[in-house]
């Protein structure tokens, strides 16, 4: 057996096959060719040594952002430089995506999920049965594998909603919820009703720690109930994140706010929630804005923020220090009585919106003693990977896909990222390019025309429930 990469002495964390050892992993080209204590190095045609680094799945993040119309493309750069491997884009649209991978990729998989809204001012019109099937086969025909309801931006009404989950459901169409409606809000009631309307269907429910800010009742309250909320609920996949900022939208349109979330962080704040409130909130510091610099997002407030605000006409991401850290650190580490997580994973909603820092502090908690290690691979990369239905992947036994992230937890940090056989960082610098594309076989076409390498998705494994899935 020859080996195209091998890393030598690492400990080599993998949940799922009970494997926690101090040893060696080696690649055959895409593939996990073997692990092992003592591989024969002379064997390979690179070999890179790891001493003291954690070697694990590569990490998969299940909510990101990185189209233009949200993030954009260096959301990739962003996203490989914090250890990621795999992502999944949550708004889309597709073709957008996978044209910025194709160009401007770090060598990472992207899946996406086409946004499934009705245009703004739109949010009664209530679409009729066929035109919401064709919608959903129409995502699929573009490269997406399922559509996401932007319920807390966009609100749709509930029966509107609940009948795009039931479709998707019957066509086996991955569907992500942020929840909201003309009824609810973007918190607690709002997660409230997104589990009524799920009706018991295969539903991802975004951010959890998002509904948890104190909207209806004491935060730490909130997250009790949102906690037992899921432990009901065996249908419903969840992520959290471990950053203070959300990202929501700073478009206005004749003096108004047109995200529903970006009208509530204004009025939580005390501004206005029109126009003049967000400017008066981006002078003042509270809200920032997204600003490309050197590559990568940042993100600015003051004057120069209010100046770049107005410089797009107002259409640009902008974030709140809204999340709570004690709700994020509650909700990552919850678990019930059988020792599972009731939160399945970790995410940032980051890539181009700069919260790129999961594996940082994921790697804090364990320090800590909040998760070990074991149960920091399962959040960063196993969950997620059943989640997606990502078979080969969240595992390093010979033959899984051959994705990598190595960590090193004397600094807190990732030190390599690996996708496909790939070495795509080193060192917290990117150093790959384009990347590989995750569809349904509906999108297998659109992929071709695109020029790129793709891999097909099975959906069945999220039309699955958690506790047959696990």
């Amino acid at each position: 057996m020859r080996y195209s990469l091998v890393l030598t002495g690492g400990r080599i964390i993998d949940p799922v096959n009970g494997a926690d050892f101090i040893g060696d992993i080696g690649l055959d080209r895409e593939r996990v060719a073997e692990t092992g204590r003592n591989l024969d190095l002379s064997l390979a045609e690179r070999v890179v040594e790891v001493e003291g680094m954690w070697v694990i799945p590569g990490v998969i993040d299940p909510h990101t952002h990185v189209s233009s119309w949200i993030g954009d493309y260096p959301g990739f750069r962003m996203m490989a430089r914090e250890g990621v491997v795999t992502a999944l884009d949550m708004a889309g649209p597709a073709e957008n995506v996978f044209y910025n991978l194709r160009n401007h990729g770090s060598g990472m998989n992207i899946a996406c999920l086409e946004a499934f809204t009705l245009g703004e001012g739109a949010e009664n019109a209530g679409p009729g049965d066929g035109e919401i099937r064709d919608r959903l086969a129409a995502a699929l025909r573009d490269g997406a594998f399922g559509v996401k309801l932007l319920g807390g931006h966009y609100p749709q009404t509930p029966e509107t909603t609940g009948k795009v989950i039931r479709h998707a459901a019957d066509m086996g169409v991955y569907v992500a919820f942020h929840a909201g409606t003309t009824s609810r809000g973007s918190n607690l009631e709002g997660m409230r009703e997104a589990l009524l309307l799920a009706e018991g269907r295969p539903l991802h429910l975004a951010h959890i720690n998002s509904y948890c800010r104190g909207a209806v009742m004491d935060p730490l309250r909130e997250v009790a109930e949102a906690v037992e909320l899921l432990r009901r609920s065996p249908n419903v996949w969840s992520e959290s994140y471990l950053n203070v900022f959300n990202g929501t939208s700073g478009k206005c349109r004749e003096g108004r706010v047109m995200s529903q979330v970006t009208r509530v962080c204004c009025g939580k704040g005390g501004f206005s929630e029109d126009e003049k409130g967000l400017g008066e909130a981006i002078l003042a510091g509270y809200c920032r804005v997204t600003m490309l610099r050197a590559g990568e997002n940042v993100l600015v407030t003051g004057r120069e923020g209010r100046d770049l605000w107005r410089s797009k006409d107002t259409d640009v991401t902008v974030s709140f220090p809204v999340n709570i850290p004690e709700v994020q650190l509650s909700l990552a580490a919850v678990k019930d009585g059988a020792g599972d997580f009731v939160v399945d994973a970790l995410c940032t909603d980051g890539g181009g919106i700069p919260r790129n820092t999961m594996v940082r502090h994921g790697l804090a908690m364990a320090a800590m003693g909040a998760l070990t290690p074991a149960e920091l691979v399962r959040k960063l990369s196993v969950n997620a990977a059943r989640m997606l239905g990502l078979r080969n992947k969240g595992s390093l036994a010979p033959g899984a896909d051959g994705d990598i992230t190595v960590l090193d937890p004397a600094l807190g940090r990732a030190r390599m990222g690996i996708a496909r056989g790939g070495i795509i960082m080193v060192d917290g610098v990117a150093v790959g390019s384009g990347g590989s594309a995750l569809t349904s076989a509906e999108g297998e076409a659109r992929l071709r025309a695109l020029g790129l390498p793709y891999g097909v998705v099975d959906s069945g494994d999220f039309l699955r429930n958690k506790e047959r899935a696990s």
